[in-house]
């Protein structure tokens, strides 16, 4: 089991209908290829987390950087694991809010700042935000997404 984290930005301003057809696509392409994640959107940009099976989860980051929707594409964490952390969703998604102080504080964090700060050795911080993210946001979901098994 292999888990990614990346953060991009958005090449183009981006409308919910987009996201949305982002979301319909990749939760249908995930659940066919047994990867789940976690995706955070706010004021364009990305934080995901891909996991699934190395050989899948590296050929859809390599899908995603030759993605055009992205821009400044930076992985941030590459991790084996031992279990899913969102083995729940083919794809959780949450828009964070700027007016909520924990969301404002994960996305003032600059392209630089995270060259700066986030390295291969960070213990997993970002990836601990994405999950903490995740758990406040289960209770909010709004519509059931299929479970993939481990």
């Amino acid at each position: 089991m292999l888990q990614m984290l990346y953060v991009s930005g958005a090449s183009s301003q981006m409308s919910d209908t987009d996201i949305e057809d982002i979301l319909t696509a990749s939760r249908r392409n995930n659940l066919r290829n047994c990867v789940t994640g976690m995706l955070l959107w706010a004021d364009g940009v990305f934080i995901q987390v891909l996991e699934g099976e190395p050989d899948t989860v590296r050929s859809l980051y390599r899908r995603i950087q030759a993605d055009d929707r992205h821009r400044n594409l930076m992985l941030v964490l590459e991790q084996a694991a031992g279990k899913r952390l969102f083995s729940r969703w083919s794809m959780g998604f949450k828009q964070l809010d700027a007016n909520r102080a924990a969301d404002r504080k994960l996305f003032q964090i600059s392209r630089h700042t995270l060259a700066e700060r986030i390295t291969n050795d960070d213990s997993g911080m970002l990836l601990d935000t994405v999950v903490a993210f995740s758990r406040d946001f289960i209770a909010d979901t709004q519509r059931p997404v299929r479970a993939i098994s481990a």
